[in-house]
């Protein structure tokens, strides 16, 4: 028989039982079109997170203190004056202190987790947040003892069920729980950093509560040395030329301190790549374990046509008794499977685009389709359909054509 007769009583074969073929491929159209989607929302999330990452640390760098360095003394830690110095280099656009500290927030008695980031005027210029209720800081504030505090919106709802009633609230704020905290006014509310990880993850609620405090309220309180800091992070003036600005960082510290090889470098992109990794495994992993219902709609493929073989039997008998050689029953026994497959395939491509777009308006990420993931998902269809459609053919093209003829 040639290929297109074979394909042509596969087709027959297949309209004859409509309802049948339809369900069997359902399995198929919810494997793809899951995987087609899954992989549009991680690669669109992926992009939307390391869109924001990168827009603050581009041109970027911190500058931190090698501590197994043995000249190491108390004197080389950055103060006030050593950021005055660097800020009258013209290879710097904005130069701040870089603090980040784990704190433990009351509200209403309740203990948070919470991570505090220290914010300077400058700070705001380098990693400047979106402020979606109330205000950010006044200049003032940045350098007196004002106890305000802008928190993240995530935050803000968990604490008070709405960024808006948050506004002009208190909370208190320590870092030793057997100690006394301090009274902090909110005043803003800024977008968080964790607003796509939850829409495309969930579990909000397991973040950490995210503030930012300034420079002079968090010295007084917190820091055992009001004007001493182990970190700096500043931006080059010409993010091409970092290196050079890096450099010029170092040279200036250790020229004042009259150090040498003390201080480390490093740009705030090598810590997004780092992330960058991490979400692509992420992604992937999120896609393998959705492509576990292609492998449950491939055995659903393999059973019906087991189920086909048991009930074709008498006619695979007159057809082998006709002349029909064992080849070509396995053909067509394995055309179908792969026909099945393949236009299951096809339909779930176009159900995953069209899932992928409602996912993306919903959770607010922009869906990244790519020709990849439409190859290796049709060809994925095609291995299907070839691998659990060999055992029935086999099945078939073994049958004895004088028992299957006796078969009723």
């Amino acid at each position: 028989m040639s290929f297109f007769d074979i394909l042509k009583g596969s087709l027959a074969t297949l309209k004859a039982n409509k309802l049948r073929t339809l369900l069997t491929m359902l399995g198929i159209i919810i494997g793809i079109s899951s995987v087609i989607a899954m992989w549009a929302i991680g690669n669109g999330g992926r992009d939307s997170i390391l869109g924001d990452l990168k827009k603050v640390g581009y041109g970027k760098f911190t500058v931190t203190i090698d501590y197994k360095n043995e000249n190491f003394k108390y004197k080389d830690y950055f103060t006030m004056e050593n950021i005055d110095m660097l800020k009258n280099s013209h290879k710097f656009k904005a130069v701040s202190i870089n603090v980040e500290d784990a704190f433990r927030m009351l509200k209403d008695n309740e203990p948070y987790y919470s991570y505090g980031t220290v914010t300077t005027e400058d700070y705001e210029k380098i990693s400047p947040v979106t402020i979606t209720s109330g205000r950010n800081f006044l200049p003032f504030e940045y350098t007196s003892n004002e106890r305000v505090i802008i928190l993240d919106s995530m935050s803000a709802r968990k604490l008070f069920a709405d960024e808006k009633l948050s506004l002009g609230q208190t909370v208190e704020i320590t870092k030793d729980r057997k100690k006394a905290g301090h009274s902090y006014k909110i005043v803003g509310v800024y977008k968080s950093p964790y607003e796509t990880l939850d829409s495309l993850f969930g579990d909000g609620d397991n973040y950490p509560i995210l503030f930012r405090m300034p420079y002079k309220a968090y010295s007084i309180a917190f820091n055992d040395d009001s004007d001493v800091f182990s970190s700096l992070i500043i931006e080059a003036k010409n993010a091409d030329t970092i290196t050079d600005s890096m450099r010029e960082a170092k040279n200036i510290l250790e020229f004042n301190k009259n150090v040498k090889d003390l201080y480390l470098t490093q740009t705030v992109s090598s810590d997004i790549e780092s992330f960058d990794k991490i979400l692509s495994t992420l992604s992937l992993f999120v896609t393998m374990a959705a492509s576990i219902s292609l492998l449950v709609g491939g055995i659903g493929v393999m059973n019906i046509m087991l189920v086909t073989v048991v009930e074709r039997t008498k006619e695979i008998g007159i057809r082998k008794a006709l002349g029909a050689k064992n080849r070509d029953i396995l053909k067509q026994f394995l055309f179908e499977s792969i026909i099945l497959t393949v236009f299951g395939g096809l339909v779930g491509m176009g159900v995953g685009v069209l899932f992928g777009f409602l996912a993306g308006v919903v959770m607010g990420i922009k869906p990244i389709f790519s020709l990849t993931s439409i190859i290796v998902s049709l060809s994925i269809s095609v291995i299907v359909g070839v691998i659990f459609g060999v055992s029935p053919a086999r099945r078939a093209a073994k049958l004895n054509p004088i028992d299957a003829l006796r078969t009723e």
